[in-house]
């Protein structure tokens, strides 16, 4: 995940969901306050109030900036690379660097998110669709015969988050890289199981 840049020259609205990233990074988020959130931001309560009705909507938008960022550096990267396993690999290596990069932040957006209501659930399906998606296009892409179906592909993203969240639970969020391996040899298992199109 890309770190919160510098607020200069960004509207409020970015500058507050950037500042709560920072703030999650500094005290946790259950812990933090609005304060700390405008005190990262650089603005005032006021005009968090103006965009947010609370810390939970601003995580909300958080998580869905830094998910379309997270799912924009995995096509950048294997947009050029041979479609089949290979592509595969890069787009796993990618996106398991990304979230490596945040630790302190990457529990917050896999667990915290399922702790705000409906509205967090709802925008978390609405992200593992994306994925789902994504990987959907690169098995048609692949050449592997039989469409992956929008059950089947959830189901491999599914697997996927449930490696991730394990991992974070055991405390090793700036260790996910290790799970590359396994994510590849799981995409490729499912590659070779749709067989190559005829």
């Amino acid at each position: 995940m890309t770190s919160p840049s510098d607020q200069a020259g960004k509207a409020p609205r970015e500058r507050l969901v950037a500042g709560l990233a920072k703030a999650i990074i500094e005290v946790g988020y259950a812990r933090l306050t609005i304060a700390d959130i405008v005190r990262h931001a650089r603005v005032s309560k006021r005009t968090f109030y103006e965009h947010f009705e609370d810390k939970d909507a601003c995580l909300l938008a958080l998580y869905a900036t830094q998910s379309a960022r997270l799912l924009a550096e995995v096509q950048a990267a294997i947009q050029h690379a041979p479609p089949g396993e290979m592509r595969a690999s890069i787009g796993a290596a990618v996106y398991l660097a990304s979230l490596q990069s945040r630790p302190g932040l990457v529990r917050t957006l896999l667990v915290e998110i399922l702790h705000i209501g409906q509205k967090g659930i709802a925008l978390r399906r609405q992200v593992m669709r994306s994925f789902a998606e994504l990987m959907r296009r690169e098995f048609e892409v692949a050449g592997t015969g039989t469409a992956l179906s929008p059950a089947l592909a959830m189901a491999l993203v599914g697997g996927i988050n449930e490696l991730i969240l394990e991992a974070v639970e055991e405390d090793r969020a700036d260790r996910l890289s290790e799970l590359a391996g396994p994510v590849a040899a799981f995409v490729r298992g499912l590659l070779e199981a749709r067989g190559p199109a005829k």
